[in-house]
């Protein structure tokens, strides 16, 4: 029954209420009873104290019978209370009423007999069976130089008291209903306004869950409900790129593992049937083998490329000569570069330079950068590598005199995959992935990688690491 959160808000907040208005109501119909019933005795117990001194006056004969009579008749109209007046043996002498038949009736109750002893008493309900309906009853003593003489019996209808508690209750009952209307439409409101969001996530999670990552969920508060939505959003959003990337991830690994396969399936098909000439297999032989070492090389590079992004890719910072690490890196393509006639400077500023970073890793870097300076340049090129040191970093400088970047592309050669200068296939024989890897791998040292390049006049790629302490 209670399934959603909207539901389960309702309940909880109709019961509080409920529950809290039926205390509040009966504490404040308990309250105000016993208040009226309180100011009614002592407005009693003031009657009484003049009625007193008049019953004094009248026992020193300062007034007439009469004159009591009449002022005990005034008192009863005013405070709708009957009066007796009692001597101090329990005969009743003087009412306030016309009922006469009470003169001379001795009062024996036990109540009366301890306001003769000098006691103040105050009773609700029936007086010995002589009226049915409920009175309070307040009984004083007359005292006379400080002896009981006489005592004075007020009897009070409580159905006045009852009728005005009546409708001070109508008026809290009445009250507590309109509250309870206006809480009803503020609870339905603020609960719908704090379960829309959940529900719209919900639906959006389910959406999310076969598939659909364009889903979003609007945000309209800034507290922890609108902070859950906004991280929910991130989170959508954080996931169709994934899903994008990963997509043109597997677009990419696709046309990159298609073209070598298709070519090598090709060449070995016509090897078998017969097709390529016995004289020219040797030369097909090599072109295969080439591009199983590109195949092994990409495969190599995509096993990078997931250990980085699995975080799994470990950085073992050691102190290391960069200068040394650079001869030794580019004695794997002295061939290509004798080849080719490409002209090598090395242009340091000390023979030796220590570093603190993870040598195996800043080895690859260097390759993929000296792979894309040989890719770049032609025959007779150059291709520079340059230290400079510069607040405690040396930056590393991989140059070449090379095609150049755009500027637009400058801003995008460090995506995965990403080859420049496609039209003119210049770079056929890569990854798409050299860049991207030397990147990350250079700012998981926490450290800058940078191009400058301008089009026809070739390209300048450097990083920095840290220098080790001498």
């Amino acid at each position: 029954m209670l399934d959603t959160v909207f539901k389960k808000l309702m309940v909880t907040y109709f019961g509080i209420i409920i529950v809290s208005f039926l205390l509040l109501g009966l504490l404040f119909s308990q309250l105000l009873g016993n208040y009226f019933f309180d100011q009614h005795e002592e407005l009693l117990l003031e009657e009484g104290e003049k009625i007193n001194d008049l019953v004094i006056d009248y026992l020193n004969h300062y007034i007439t019978k009469e004159r009591l009579d009449l002022e005990l008749q005034s008192v009863e109209r005013f405070l709708d209370t009957r009066i007796w007046i009692l001597d101090k043996r329990g005969y009743i002498y003087g009412v306030s009423s016309n009922e006469k038949e009470w003169i001379g009736k001795q009062i024996t109750a036990k109540e009366m007999v301890d306001v003769l002893k000098g006691r103040i008493i105050v009773k609700k309900g029936t007086f010995q069976g002589t009226w049915q309906t409920p009175m309070l009853t307040v009984g004083m003593p007359i005292l006379v130089n400080g002896q009981v003489e006489n005592a004075i019996i007020m009897h009070s209808p409580l159905y006045v008291i009852n009728n005005t508690i009546q409708e001070v209750h109508k008026i809290i009952w009445v009250t507590m209903a309109i509250s309870f209307i206006i809480s009803s439409v503020v609870i339905y409101i603020l609960s719908k306004k704090l379960s829309q969001p959940l529900q719209s996530m919900d639906q959006a999670a389910r959406k999310l869950a076969l598939g659909d990552f364009s889903q979003r969920v609007a945000v309209y508060t800034e507290d922890e409900i609108g902070r859950v939505t906004q991280t929910f959003n991130d989170m959508a959003a954080q996931l169709e790129r994934m899903e994008e990337n990963r997509r043109s991830f597997i677009s990419a690994v696709a046309h990159e593992l298609r073209s070598p396969l298709t070519l090598i399936k090709g060449f070995v098909q016509g090897i078998v049937d017969g097709t390529v000439e016995e004289n020219e297999q040797s030369k097909y032989l090599q072109i295969i083998l080439k591009e199983t070492t590109r195949l092994g090389k990409l495969i190599t590079n995509l096993l990078d490329l997931q250990r980085m992004e699995s975080n799994a890719y470990p950085i073992h910072p050691e102190r290391f000569d960069i200068c040394e690490l650079i001869r030794r890196t580019l004695l794997k393509y002295e061939e290509e570069i004798e080849r080719r006639r490409i002209k090598m400077k090395l242009d340091f500023e000390k023979d030796a330079l220590a570093v603190m970073a993870d040598r195996d890793g800043i080895e690859q870097v260097l390759a993929n950068l000296i792979e894309n300076a040989l890719k770049f340049v032609d025959e007779d090129g150059k291709i520079g590598i340059g230290i400079q040191e510069k607040e405690n970093k040396a930056w590393i400088a991989v140059k070449d005199n090379g095609i150049g970047i755009s500027k637009e592309e400058q801003q995008v050669i460090w995506e995965k995959f990403y080859k420049v200068d496609k039209a003119r296939n210049r770079n056929k024989e890569g990854t798409g992935l050299g860049l991207h890897i030397a990147k990350q791998i250079v700012e998981r040292h926490g450290e800058q990688i940078q191009v400058e390049s301008e089009l026809g006049k070739g390209t300048i790629f450097q990083f920095s690491l840290i220098i080790a302490d001498q």
